[in-house]
């Protein structure tokens, strides 16, 4: 069967009259097949070749077109397999509340499995204690862990927490409890408000190595700070999502003020 009967689009549905490039046009073209459904998940794309016969489209053509989708996380490759259309990307959503990770995929009826890659407590560097407020080298909890969702890892994160507000939570183990829903429960401690920021990153050895990607690959990072309702620092985390498999909702409200 032909590409273009597979996708049900056709060489014509390039336009040659128009300054778009046609890998751009070729790009918007499969993305629309797949955001459909008519091109599902795990089914392979024809080989470059056929795509080029199907859209009269040089090999060059069609590889910036399959590249720019691989890079957006929609396509993925194997090698000596092809070319397949990925899962869709996990989406974490930040809304009014800042809720914690596992809080917001269980909502969404993901199954969490947590791997604790260290729980201790350490002093504090500069740029922790000065996210925390705290004394220069004053003892934080420090607690690294690893997130995977369907068996698949998505982000590893790193948490400070002034081990003075909760000095046994070192002791806790977090494999099958919520950081957040620990510090609630058992603390009596609940996070007001935080701070976020959304930065590009490339992946290190380490990461590669933990989250199952190539080392310079793209990963989101996330740096919070999250605090009590008097405003105490309560946590600073540094978390590194897969940019292939994550993808963030925000919502903004504008606060009405009634006379």
């Amino acid at each position: 069967m032909a590409a273009s009967d597979l996708f049900g689009i056709s060489s014509q549905d390039i336009d040659k009259n128009v300054p778009i490039p046609y890998h751009y046009q070729l790009r918007e073209l499969l993305r629309d097949e797949i955001a459909s459904g008519r091109w599902g998940v795990d089914q392979r794309l024809p080989s470059e070749r056929e795509l080029c016969e199907a859209f009269d489209l040089s090999r060059t053509t069609i590889r910036e077109a399959i590249d720019a989708l691989v890079n957006e996380g929609l396509l993925r490759r194997e090698k000596g397999r092809g070319t397949f259309v990925a899962e869709p990307k996990i989406t974490e959503k930040w809304l009014e509340a800042p809720d914690s990770f596992t809080e917001s995929m269980q909502l969404q009826g993901y199954q969490i499995e947590t791997r604790v890659l260290n729980l201790s407590v350490v002093p504090a560097t500069y740029n922790v204690s000065r996210e925390l407020r705290l004394r220069s080298t004053e003892p934080v909890i420090v607690l690294d862990r690893l997130r995977l969702i369907l068996q698949e890892p998505v982000l590893v994160v790193t948490s400070y927490i002034p081990e003075r507000l909760c000095p046994n939570l070192v002791n806790e183990d977090f494999t099958y409890q919520s950081l957040y829903k620990v510090l609630r429960e058992k603390y009596n401690i609940s996070i007001a408000r935080a701070k976020r920021f959304m930065e590009a990153v490339a992946a290190n050895e380490l990461e590669a190595s933990l989250l199952h990607v190539r080392q310079g690959a793209p990963l989101v990072l996330i740096e919070s700070t999250a605090y009590l309702e008097d405003g105490t620092p309560l946590e600073y985390f540094k978390a590194r999502h897969r940019g292939d498999r994550t993808r963030f909702q925000v919502e903004s409200f504008k606060q009405v003020i009634s006379r």
